[in-house]
């Protein structure tokens, strides 16, 4: 802070802009209207989730009013809903999907889960986020594959489970290719008596579990969303092409961030990348 006085930058709190007139900002502050005439203009607007922070995407209108294009909003790295059988989520949900592969469309990851009352989440679900969106938009529904034991090849699998000996298939699951009881519980609800005492069956299912999503969580819940300005309206400086001196930086732009600290370090390389420029002119 010491640097941004002796810089001798002003930070007006409590404005919020709602929009232009004519080539002028305006904002609303304490019941007031305050115009403001800027040689240079930066937007670090943000997404759509999280409005306890201001960012709930409603900007998007001024722009469009400026015809700038945006793109629609919608939830990314986030939980997503999975329709689960009632007896399986009451006893289970809460608990962890560790060390396994998920896939969607193209996209594989190793990492973990957790199943909840809603669905599923977890560092294992939320790169997949950008094919798992494509369907549900395009299908009202996605599939996704989990593969329960990611560094065991199909064919170890399935000779641990013939030569199981004494065990029973419970057993040899937990003992032999050690399955949690979540996901044994998991294969017992996707296969008939006769299919789980199949080992093809059964080893097929461990190395690729289908479940099937059916909606996003709440774009309020999300970490990340996807939406906001259209890439094709920024240079690459990330000056809006029909608004000269007019700059968009952060998650406002239509890109699928990456979760977490990765989003944050992001967001921060794109302020700093442009701070560079600006002071350069």
């Amino acid at each position: 802070m010491k640097t941004v006085k002796k810089k001798k930058v002003t930070i007006l709190y409590n404005h919020l802009w709602q929009g232009w007139a004519d080539d002028e900002l305006v904002f609303s502050n304490a019941g007031e209207t305050k115009k403001v005439k800027a040689d240079v203009v930066v937007f670090a607007l943000g997404g759509a989730s999280w409005k306890v922070t201001g960012s709930d995407g409603n900007w998007t209108n001024y722009f469009n009013e400026k015809g700038v294009n945006t793109n629609k909003f919608f939830p990314s790295n986030c939980a997503y809903q999975v329709n689960w059988n009632p007896n399986f989520i009451k006893t289970y949900q809460g608990s962890p999907l560790k060390n396994c592969g998920f896939t969607c469309g193209n996209i594989s990851r190793k990492g973990e889960a957790v199943v909840t009352e809603f669905g599923i989440e977890g560092s294992g679900i939320y790169p997949l986020s950008p094919e798992i969106r494509k369907q549900l938009i395009q299908n009202k529904s996605a599939n996704i594959q989990i593969d329960f034991k990611p560094d065991l090849p199909l064919e170890e699998i399935i000779e641990r489970i013939e030569n199981k000996g004494k065990l029973s298939i419970k057993e040899v699951l937990e003992k032999k290719i050690n399955l949690s009881t979540t996901q044994i519980e998991l294969l017992k609800l996707s296969s008939s008596k006769d299919e789980y005492s199949n080992v093809q069956f059964l080893s097929e299912l461990i190395k690729s579990y289908p479940l099937h999503i059916t909606g996003f969580a709440p774009m309020d819940d999300a970490i990340s969303t996807v939406g906001g300005i259209a890439l094709d309206e920024v240079t690459d400086s990330l000056e809006l092409k029909k608004l000269p001196n007019h700059y968009c930086l952060g998650e406002m732009l239509d890109w699928d961030a990456p979760t977490g600290g990765y989003l944050l370090q992001a967001c921060f390389s794109m302020g700093k990348f442009l701070a560079d420029k600006l002071n350069t002119k």
